[in-house]
């Protein structure tokens, strides 16, 4: 019989990556259990990719759940989360949304997530955590993320390609949100307090 530990890891594989092998001699009682495990395994990967997607509802309104929940599913098997905080998982997301064959023709995606991702964040930062964050956009993406925001669509939008230097600090439910020059940007971002370093400078 394996150790308690040997068989936690077996469930783990086999709910994170499908992986049964080391589990399935393991499963006994009914008929058929490796078809309760199958709805457990079904539980576990509708249920994060559900968490992921809830993570980014601005990147939805953007461009649509179907892409997003695509990219989601395939990239809870790729990077199963690694902390026990389940908020904190989806950090690199953006990344592996940008590489979706649906995405290819959508240069600022990556960095659109990516600003999400921290806006998201930062909206829940305490007097205990960093609170600011330095983005160097591409794209005009401040502007875009604000109508979702706001609610408040125009009736035409042109996103033209240039740099944004960015801030954005929140505090318990507070957010602001300003640009920067290129000078500015630099300097405060290399002395702002534990920044968390992803997503400063241009998204690849």
């Amino acid at each position: 019989m394996p150790a308690l530990a040997e068989i936690q890891a077996a469930i783990r594989d086999a709910l994170m990556t499908g992986n049964t092998a080391v589990l399935a001699p393991l499963l006994l009682g009914g008929m058929r259990p490796s078809r309760r495990l199958a709805i457990h395994q079904r539980h576990y990967a509708a249920s994060l990719t559900r968490a992921l997607v809830d993570r980014f509802p601005g990147t939805v309104w953007l461009v649509g759940s179907e892409l997003v929940t695509d990219a989601a599913r395939s990239f809870i098997h790729e990077q199963p989360p690694s902390r026990p905080c389940i908020a904190e998982y989806g950090e690199t997301f953006p990344k592996h949304l940008a590489g979706h064959p649906a995405a290819r023709s959508l240069p600022y995606l990556a960095q659109f997530a990516e600003l999400e991702w921290h806006i998201g964040r930062l909206a829940l930062a305490t007097n205990d955590s960093p609170n600011v964050q330095h983005l160097h956009l591409d794209w005009p993406l401040d502007e875009l993320i604000g109508f979702y925001l706001t609610d408040s669509v125009p009736e035409q939008f042109l996103l033209r390609q240039e740099d944004v230097w960015l801030e954005i600090r929140g505090l318990r439910g507070e957010l602001q949100m300003h640009r920067l020059t290129a000078a500015e940007f630099h300097r405060q971002s290399s002395t702002a307090p534990e920044e968390v370093p992803y997503g400063v400078g241009p998204a690849s």
